[in-house]
């Protein structure tokens, strides 16, 4: 607040002003950085007002490969086939703070601010939180989130993200998303995800896919993050004895760090979740972030002063409205690092 008026000389009009600066300047804040890393892994969907509150993906799959034509003869025709669908529902999530008289008119300016910089943080944390689950619950169909609510993390085939046993809707084939053996990140387990990448990946006719795996996401457990980095960064190969040798890994995928992976259903820290890493083609992945209602600041009535007429308190609040899904978990294989 330095070079701006003292809080407790500001009118209603101006208070909500300086407040609403603050509020959406929180998105820079380091708290809720890890937002922007999260979302850039997600299909995003904007939705419109007065369209519902529910949005259906839908997997379509066709053949693969154009058929040899003679001449003179007809095109032969391909198939196409519905594959699994899910249903996002937006759920909305919101914060309150009040500012009381005593704050605004005793010169407890930085409480007030403290107050008002936390208010720009909750819902992009809870968004963070919410996205990062995904992968942190990738074991699971569901679990109970903070709220006491339960949370559907299936896909389509009601399976969770990682299961060795995915099913097809037009054959009796299936396939695994998790990386053989859960081995911890290195270039030995990082190479059994490629090889994984390149024979796990079938359309619903059980066809193989060729889909461009990009990203390796992870929580920010030190060795792991060590491992990565080392992977990507090295200038010879990080296995070899001498110096000298290519390291052919060296900046071939985007690091993606989500510093709440390790975490229990309220954020708080579970270690055993901490050597979780995924392999991602990000943009083919079917993961699916909609937003009906983007974080927002909302203010009480200029027309009354904003003021509780019981307690004399200005209530400013923060909301925001969102649904996440998965239809297919084709293009994502994770391991949890806890060996087979």
């Amino acid at each position: 607040m330095a070079g701006t008026t003292l809080i407790s000389s500001l009118t209603f009009t101006q208070f909500a002003d300086t407040t609403a600066r603050i509020f959406y300047g929180g998105k820079d804040l380091p708290q809720v950085r890890d937002l922007s890393e999260a979302m850039s892994l997600t299909m995003v969907d904007y939705i419109p007002k007065q369209t519902g509150e529910q949005k259906v993906y839908d997997e379509i799959d066709g053949e693969t490969y154009a058929r040899y034509k003679a001449q003179g003869a007809d095109a032969s025709k391909t198939q196409v086939i519905a594959g699994y669908s899910k249903t996002m529902t937006v759920r909305r999530f919101a914060a309150e703070i009040d500012i009381t008289q005593e704050a605004r008119d005793y010169g407890k300016e930085a409480e007030v601010v403290r107050k008002l910089t936390s208010l720009a943080t909750f819902c992009p944390q809870r968004m963070a939180l919410d996205l990062t689950h995904r992968f942190t619950f990738a074991a699971a169909t569901s679990y109970t989130d903070m709220d006491g609510e339960s949370v559907d993390v299936s896909m389509g085939d009601a399976l969770a993200l990682l299961s060795a046993s995915h099913t097809l809707t037009g054959t009796s084939s299936t396939y695994s998303t998790i990386v053989t053996g859960n081995p911890q990140f290195s270039q030995g387990g990082f190479e059994v995800a490629r090889l994984q990448a390149n024979t796990q990946i079938l359309n619903n006719f059980g066809e193989r896919r060729v889909l461009m795996f990009n990203t390796v996401v992870t929580g920010d457990d030190p060795s792991t993050l060590r491992e990565v980095k080392q992977l990507l960064n090295s200038t010879a190969d990080v296995d070899a004895a001498q110096s000298g040798i290519s390291n052919v890994y060296a900046g071939q995928f985007r690091h993606v760090v989500l510093p709440r992976m390790a975490s229990t259903a309220t954020g708080a820290y579970d270690s055993t979740k901490a050597k979780y890493w995924f392999y991602v083609a990000d943009g083919e992945f079917e993961f699916h972030l909609g937003i009906w209602e983007q974080p927002h600041l909302k203010m009480p009535a200029p027309s009354n002063n904003g003021e509780d007429p019981h307690n004399d308190n200005w209530t400013f609040g923060a909301r925001v409205g969102y649904g996440i899904c998965i239809p297919s978990p084709k293009g994502a294989l994770g391991s949890t690092g806890l060996g087979a």
